[in-house]
């Protein structure tokens, strides 16, 4: 745990961090941890209530300057030139070959398939076969 900061420790912080845009005039200066009130003074709008912790910390306090700042990080990215990145030579890459079928239209005649494969696959297929029906029936 850090030792207690002062009043006059952190106003001396504040001002070499922040220069002159913050008014510290109103301050009631309690502990490190607990809210005080500070004006911005581009945006003197309201009060801003917070820690003199969060204040050092971070951008200030103001939502105004932190939206002026977001919008000037996103045009500043927006008019930067794009970064030129050289790709490496891959090899030119086939199209997949079209599996070419067998007469009966079931079996491609691909030299990749196996012959079990083959084997266990129908060799053909009758139109006026009915989905249900297993054959003859000996009866």
């Amino acid at each position: 745990m850090g030792s207690p900061i002062s009043k006059e420790t952190f106003l001396q912080r504040a001002r070499a961090r922040f220069a002159d845009h913050y008014d510290y005039s109103e301050i009631v200066y309690k502990s490190y941890k607990s809210p005080l009130l500070i004006r911005c003074r581009l945006h003197p709008v309201k009060l801003i209530s917070i820690t003199p912790e969060k204040h050092l910390q971070t951008s200030g306090g103001c939502k105004y300057c932190l939206r002026e700042s977001r919008i000037r990080m996103l045009e500043r990215e927006l008019h930067r030139a794009p970064a030129v990145r050289e790709l490496p030579e891959s090899p030119q890459l086939k199209p997949p070959k079209e599996p070419s079928l067998a007469p009966d239209g079931l079996v491609p005649q691909d030299s990749s398939v196996s012959p079990q494969w083959r084997e266990a696959m129908p060799m053909t297929v009758s139109a006026d076969a009915d989905p249900g029906d297993d054959g003859p029936v000996a009866g």
